[in-house]
């Protein structure tokens, strides 16, 4: 009744829209926008996503009544009166507008006779808020989810009603629930009859309900026990015994005076049966695919004790076989055979094979910030192509990997014809737009640097929704001034063609150290007032915070670049394969008063006072074969970037980089607690190799860009080994992940080990100190001695606008023998690290 009231609404509306002008002059016009009046609690972008998909198009009957059908879908108005009006003064466009009436608004909700549940726990699962617009069927939808949540609670027999009354103010509604709340239920005994050959406590490991004990509070609830039946069965059915049955199950309730509580007994009547094996699977009707071929999907071995588990995934593997090649109308029936003689099952695959299924359409729903063309680049199916379930998984994961969604949802529907499907992709969008503001506070007490500095950066993943990058970030003080501007997309003509321009500009006044006092060097880099590193009487490590104030001296330092680099990827059976490109141009200067000071760096020294020009080409090649790239639970990843610094000979460096990155994943286990939450343990191994050599024909010439240990990103932990002059550095780590927060906040834990070839040779981590004849060591004379080592746990977030990982780590040496520990006494060094994209 109520939808064909709402369709002769329809029907009058669009014949008092056609009326209001002799000339019609609104039909087959764009629709400019959709305007409303009346409105005070609807939510004014719910109606906007609703009518926007409709901005645009041409005003047709067709397109006029699916908009007043969504408004009207939405059951928030008591009255909507539609006209349609000229945009322009010659008519050619068309604003339609909704002169609205609301519905009664909810001014507050209450609860009465809840005593065993807070009022915020049944806040928390209604969808009637105050504020919101009053809807009967949203009320009874509540009811529904408070039912689910007593029963959750062990409150089984909870009776529950709403009603309504008017509010304070006219228009409005005070919803009310009533709540009869029954006694508390719980498992006091588990018991079995009928099973001989299983035990009641093996039976009671297979349950989801538990008997109550000091860690348990054993709730009753109903879904548990149905889910704990099925569970019941399925270990049965697994063992051989298919007929196995839950013949009843019987509830003995015993009430507690005292405590109020309700305690149940109960106790599972079981039919066991035969134990059956299994007798093999034969075909028929199959022309697309041999028999030879269909059987090599069959794992289950004949003779073996029959498994229900591995026979359905014996079927799942043959139906897929044929969805991945497009027939997905085809019937495949699965018929037993039984031989009681030798208690044994076999079956027959009955296969109707039908034609190939085709995609009709491809839609999005949800993306109202994202163009459709962004979404539909990313899926390798287009309109016309042969169904392909792998290559619509392959395309969730291209969508998900974009982090432009917080979920991707395929629906797949029958088209308009028998071999026709339609496929439809939901997405919920989240931020991808960061903006920062802030004032760093630092420096205070040092008189060569100003405490206060001022920042803002903004950056876009998904810029206009076009998927593109755009990124400007700016830093001001006295003292320290820099500008990065950057630009981005990974599609360029329809291909999956990426480039980037990247323009920067820093200046900065900073402090370094001397070398003015006896012993002067003139060839090794070492401060006033040591004479060595990490060695002789008053040894340096390396670090610039350890030299005295009275030994530093001001410098400026300015610099500037502009980078450009482009790239194509594309889809292989082993994973993503990306080939990249990329040219930087930059300059870079120091300038200090050469007559009062004298730096400690030979560097500085020769090149104060001239722009030095630091050139750099850069190729990369890797394999990504990621679940999702950006916290993944299984694959790998292997990576090379090779680097080019230095063109002409007047350039100032001059070398050869090479990066090398192997990771692997893989999820030991995935156990569902929660409809929300999984006890997930992910392993992941990762190795890095990098080395600087001399391009051919010339010495290798590195002032700047030498390799040093990281301290966040790898050899976590090792910060003060940052001074450190490296040309080679292998590092490597382990950890076990676990999701405390699924693709939100994981917890981890890691063990690093990590080596470096200084200028001067191996580093010995044992003494910190290099080697010893470093002119005759190479990289393959690495010892444990070399080895840099931390082991911790952390917090680490797995989403894009908050890359944050905090590590608590102990470091250690380890001689082959005996460790020693680095980190002092008992406790844990801490380590914030951003998250380091592949």
């Amino acid at each position: 009744m109520k939808h064909s009231i709402a369709l002769l609404v329809l029907a009058l509306s669009a014949a008092v829209l056609g009326a209001q002008t002799a000339d019609d002059w609104f039909w087959n016009k764009p629709i400019e926008s959709v305007q409303w009046e009346g409105l005070k609690q609807a939510p004014r972008k719910e109606l906007d996503a609703v009518t926007r998909p409709y901005v645009g198009k041409t005003f047709t009957e067709e397109n006029w009544l699916e908009i007043q059908a969504a408004v009207y879908g939405l059951d928030w108005f008591e009255t909507i009166e539609p006209v349609a009006l000229p945009a322009n003064e010659t008519k050619t466009r068309v604003v339609i507008k909704f002169t609205v009436t609301e519905k009664p608004s909810v001014e507050a909700v209450r609860f009465a006779g809840n005593e065993g549940l807070r009022t915020n726990e049944l806040l928390g699962v209604i969808v009637s808020k105050e504020g919101t617009i009053f809807n009967a069927d949203k009320a009874a939808s509540d009811l529904a989810a408070l039912r689910k949540l007593y029963a959750e609670k062990g409150y089984p027999d909870a009776a529950l009603s709403w009603s309504s009354s008017p509010g304070n103010d006219a228009g409005k509604i005070v919803l009310s629930f009533k709540i009869t709340e029954g006694s508390k239920v719980a498992v006091r005994e588990l018991r079995f009859t009928g099973n001989s050959a299983v035990s009641a406590n093996i039976l009671k490991g297979q349950m989801e309900l538990k008997e109550a004990a000091l860690f348990q509070s054993g709730i009753f609830q109903e879904s548990q026990l149905e889910s704990s039946k099925q569970a019941i069965l399925s270990y049965y059915r697994n063992k051989g015994y298919i007929d196995a049955r839950i013949l009843d199950v019987i509830r003995t309730y015993d009430k507690d005076a005292k405590s109020g509580k309700t305690w149940l007994v109960l106790t599972f009547a079981l039919s066991e049966g035969k134990q059956w094996t299994f007798g093999g699977i034969t075909f028929t009707g199959n022309k697309v695919f041999s028999t030879a071929k269909l059987s090599a999907q069959v794992y289950q071995k004949t003779g073996a004790l029959l498994s229900e588990r591995k026979l359905n995934q014996d079927k799942q593997r043959i139906d897929d076989l044929y969805y991945e090649s497009g027939y997905i109308f085809n019937t495949i029936d699965m018929v037993e055979k039984r031989d009681p003689a030798s208690v044994s099952i076999a079956y027959e695959i009955k296969i109707v094979e039908r034609d190939r299924a085709h995609i009709a359409t491809i839609s999005f729903k949800g993306n109202t910030k994202t163009k459709d063309f962004v979404l539909s680049r990313e899926m390798p199916l287009e309109v016309g192509d042969i169904f392909s379930k792998a290559k619509i998984v392959e395309g969730l994961r291209n969508l998900y990997n974009l982090q432009y969604f917080s979920a991707v949802q395929p629906d797949m529907q029958q088209g308009s014809a028998e071999n026709l499907m339609d496929l439809s992709i939901a997405v919920e969008e989240q931020s991808t737009a960061n903006i920062q503001f802030g004032v760093t506070l630092s420096g205070f007490g040092d008189p060569n640097t100003f405490p206060i500095s001022g920042q803002v950066k903004w950056n876009d993943r998904n810029f206009l929704g076009m998927g593109r990058t755009l990124k400007i970030e700016g830093t001001g003080s006295p003292d320290t001034q820099s500008l990065v501007f950057g630009y981005g997309e990974n599609w360029l003509f329809g291909k999956r063609i990426s480039y980037s321009i990247d323009l920067s500009f820093s200046h900065a006044s900073k402090t370094t150290g001397q070398d003015s006092l006896d012993p002067i060097y003139t060839d090794e880099d070492i401060p006033d007032p040591f004479n060595g590193i990490n060695t002789g009487t008053n040894p340096w490590d390396g670090s610039l915070s350890s030299i005295p104030d009275e030994y530093l001296m001001p410098y400026e330092d300015w610099s500037s670049s502009i980078g450009a680099s482009s790239g194509y990827s594309f889809h292989t059976p082993a994973g993503d394969v990306g080939l990249n490109a990329g040219l930087s141009f930059g300059v870079t200067r120091w300038d200090y008063d050469s007559d009062k000071y004298r730096p400690y760096l030979k560097s500085m020294r020769e090149y104060e006072g001239r722009w030095l020009i630091d050139n750099k080409f850069t190729t990369r090649v890797y394999l990504n074969n990621l679940d999702l790239w950006y916290n993944p639970s299984s694959g790998f990843f292997a990576g090379e970037r090779l680097t080019w610094n230095g063109f002409f000979p007047f350039e100032y460096q001059h070398f050869i980089k090479s990066e090398t990155k192997l990771e692997a994943y893989a999820t030991i286990f995935n156990i569902p607690i929660t409809d929300a939450w999984r006890f997930k343990w992910v392993l992941g191994v990762h190795s890095g190799f990098q080395a600087l050599f001399a391009q051919p024909g010339t010495v290798r010439s590195v002032v700047d860009d030498y390799i040093s240990l990281d301290g966040t990103f790898n050899a976590r932990g090792w910060k003060s080994l940052y001074g450190q002059s490296g040309v080679a550095f292998w590092e490597n780590s382990i950890e076990l992940r676990m999701p405390l927060i699924d693709q939100v906040l994981w917890l981890d834990g890691f063990l690093d080990a990590a080596a470096m070839q200084s200028t001067k040779g191996l580093m010995d981590m044992t003494g910190t100190a290099p080697a010893a004849d470093p002119t005759k060591l190479t990289f393959a004379d690495l010892g444990w001695d070399n080895m840099a080592f931390s082991t911790g746990f952390g917090f680490r977030f797995a989403i894009s606008q908050f890359p944050f990982r905090f590590y608590f780590l102990k470091r250690f040496t380890f001689d082959g023998s005996a460790v020693t520990w680095k980190t002092s006494g008992t406790g844990l060094e801490f380590v914030l690290s951003i998250t380091q994209p592949l």
